[in-house]
């Protein structure tokens, strides 16, 4: 790749008398307010994460209209954004990080098998407009999940090593003191590479947390809903049918009633009225909840066991 415009503006910092190191520092500065920015529309990266370390190359930035603040009323007080021009260089940056670092990040993600990383970027990070990956709202959503429902800390502890693996590849960086971590756009297309198809698995969580919460009524209660948010997870009623008749031969549940076996049933009974009859009831809460985890998160848990077996980290 030619990266033109990161090389006209590395000539461009040796015509105006910066020294080999001060270019780098500043294209550095830049690669981490390119990544860190996020989102469209946001304050971008935060001022106190980055000012410390590179307040002289980034008030270049600023000045020569690369880089632009973003006031906010809020704990940070302001943040900086990449101009059009900068989020140009900001991509040739990541794209020349990406392909002068492949061996090293090869390397680093071939120590982990490919369901591991696949579920690890589908549930620890969610995708931004602008392309970026974020742990935002997806990781302490992920946490719990792997915590106090999968109650492994060697999971989590394997996710930690990918996550600061990856800041230490210059692919992505830490925002908001630490608390976010914000992978660049430019590496969200290369891991899809090793992305493998495991199928409906990645919405097992989803399809748990659905049937948890409906058996508790929390949030909605009508079968309507039920399958809603299940076909959101990739799930049917067909699957759900099957699933709760085998719950029912372990006397967890009643067996699964459909729609039109109970307008059979009850002629009086019309779709509004049934949508308000729950499909089955919950005979055993705990055997159930049980159930529910082994059949919907123990493929999840397997993969990531099988991660915690293979990597070997200090």
């Amino acid at each position: 790749m030619a990266y033109e415009n990161l090389k006209a503006f590395e000539k461009k910092l040796e015509g105006e008398g910066f020294f080999s190191k001060q270019s780098q520092k500043t294209i550095e500065a830049l690669r981490i307010i390119y990544i860190g920015q996020e989102n469209d529309g946001t304050i971008g990266i935060p001022h106190g994460d980055v000012d410390a370390a590179y307040e002289r190359e980034i008030e270049y930035l600023i000045d020569n209209g690369y880089v632009f603040t973003v006031k906010h009323t809020g704990l940070w007080g302001f943040g900086y954004r990449c101009a059009e021009e900068g989020n140009v260089l900001g991509h040739e940056i990541m794209e020349r990080t990406i392909e002068e670092n492949l061996d090293d990040i090869t390397k680093f993600l071939d120590k982990f098998p490919a369901k591991v990383l696949t579920y690890w970027f589908a549930m620890g990070f969610e995708v931004t407009k602008s392309g970026h990956l974020t742990t935002r709202t997806a990781y302490l959503s992920f946490t719990h999940i792997v915590n106090k429902v999968l109650e492994s800390v060697d999971i989590f502890n394997v996710c930690e090593v990918v996550r600061k693996g990856l800041i230490s590849l210059d692919v992505g960086v830490k925002s908001f003191d630490g608390q976010i971590t914000v992978l660049a756009p430019e590496f969200a297309e290369f891991i899809q590479e090793y992305s493998v198809d495991i199928g409906s698995e990645t919405n097992e969580y989803g399809i748990y947390k659905t049937l948890i919460d409906f058996m508790d009524q929390r949030g909605f209660s009508a079968r309507s809903e039920l399958f809603e948010r299940l076909e959101r997870n990739g799930y049917s009623e067909k699957e759900l049918e099957a699933v709760i008749n085998d719950a029912a031969e372990l006397d967890l549940t009643t067996r699964y009633i459909r729609a039109d076996v109970l307008m059979e049933q009850d002629e009086e009974l019309d779709e509004d009225d049934v949508d308000w009859i729950a499909p089955f009831e919950v005979i055993d809460r705990d055997g159930y909840i049980g159930y529910l985890k082994e059949v919907f998160l123990e493929p999840m848990k397997e993969a990531f066991r099988g991660g915690v077996k293979e990597l070997k980290y200090a």
